[in-house]
């Protein structure tokens, strides 16, 4: 294959790769509402404490990485009800139920599960985090298409879901939404070896079975697939809306892979890096786009060279 063909080739290959499903909104920005219709960024769920040294020896680079990353991850942060973590929120420890019945080894913090994969365990294993979320990246293809339009007013966060219509009928999957505080502040008395806040808190949920009951922690369930959250003095938050298996599948171990099957991020949060965080897509485009027009060139210069032969 020459490199022309070669080029145009690989080109082709990467307009079709799907874009990243988040909204990375700065807070001056904020008019007050957002809508993002996808489902293709990749889920990574981190158990984390207030109390765990290492954790906080982390957690402002988790920041920075996640920010690299751009809107191809959306990360979360579970808190355990243990009488020590100076937040608890009831919803992190739902969660962590949730991730116990996929992994009955979960145990130490931090600790990372990548769109429900291996748990990586400890601040060495963020290169194998990072490893995880490249071949998710790489290998994900088919994803649910979900329609999210998040809303703010003086007193709370209301987020609409609209799902896709064939899924109506779907007795094994739910919609669930999270609500996500960034920089949460931690209150004076308690264990706390790094800074003032931590970040991608998991402060409440709401969960939405096709067939059955929702459930609601700390949050009103206003309609079907539409839930609010207070909010209070947060300037920065997300809401991250997941479709993914009911915890009935989980635990009754009914499917073989039990992988999120669609994920989109609204946040509003100021970002650490002013850069686009789509370069890393955008440049192989351009070198490929040289390379073709160089192949161009050449192959124009031999035919002249020919010609003049």
């Amino acid at each position: 294959m020459s490199g022309v063909r070669k080029a145009l080739f690989l080109i082709i290959i990467l307009t079709l790769i799907p874009p990243a499903d988040a909204v990375r909104i700065n807070p001056e920005s904020w008019n007050g509402s957002a809508y993002l219709e996808g489902g293709y960024s990749i889920l990574v769920e981190e158990y984390t404490a207030t109390w765990c040294e290492r954790c906080a020896e982390i957690d402002d680079d988790l920041d920075i990485i996640t920010d690299g990353h751009g809107s191809r991850i959306s990360m979360i942060s579970y808190h355990p009800t243990d009488d020590i973590d100076a937040f608890q929120p009831p919803a992190s420890e739902h969660r962590l139920e949730r991730l116990r019945l996929q992994h009955p080894n979960l145990a130490a913090t931090p600790s990372f599960v990548v769109h429900n994969g291996l748990v990586r365990e400890g601040v060495d294993s963020w290169p194998d985090v990072q490893s995880d979320i490249l071949k998710e990246e790489s290998s994900q293809r088919g994803y649910s298409n979900l329609k999210v339009t998040a809303q703010t007013n003086e007193t709370e966060i209301q987020v609409s879901v609209f799902p896709p219509f064939d899924l109506t009928n779907n007795n094994e999957t739910q919609i669930s939404i999270l609500f996500v505080q960034h920089d949460k502040q931690i209150s004076d008395g308690y264990i706390n070896p790094g800074t003032g806040s931590r970040d991608r808190v998991l402060v409440g949920l709401a969960e939405f079975p096709f067939v059955g009951n929702p459930v609601s922690i700390d949050t009103t369930i206003v309609a079907p697939f539409v839930a609010s959250y207070p909010i209070d003095s947060m300037e920065e938050w997300s809401v991250i809306v997941v479709h993914e298996y009911t915890n009935d599948v989980l635990l009754n171990k009914t499917t073989d892979d039990s992988s999120p099957l669609g994920v989109v991020e609204i946040s509003v949060k100021d970002p650490h890096q002013e850069e686009s965080t789509e370069i890393p897509i955008i440049l192989p485009i351009i070198i490929f786009v040289c390379i073709g027009a160089l192949g161009i060139i050449s192959s124009g210069n031999k035919k002249k060279v020919k010609e003049e032969e």
